[in-house]
């Protein structure tokens, strides 16, 4: 595990200490789970970046046109 030193304006430690305490979690804790949830977030967003990048418009169709029509199954209704 590392250790990292990190110097915040006061009004924002004053106001992620204040979160933490509603959360009853540590400071630290409430960091590590900050940093987590933000790479997760970047993760995510470069995923469907990707993915978007590869999108073909008429592939799209031409496997919504090959799905067969049936009747709506009850439950299913808009």
């Amino acid at each position: 595990m590392k250790t990292l030193q990190l110097r915040l304006p006061d009004g924002i430690h004053s106001q992620i200490k204040q979160l933490a305490q509603q959360e009853g979690v540590s400071l630290n804790q409430f960091l590590v789970v900050a940093a987590s949830n933000e790479a997760v977030r970047q993760e995510t967003r470069d995923f469907f970046r990707r993915a978007s990048s590869e999108y073909d418009a008429k592939a799209f169709a031409s496997a919504l046109d090959s799905i067969p029509d049936a009747p709506i199954i009850e439950g299913d209704e808009i």
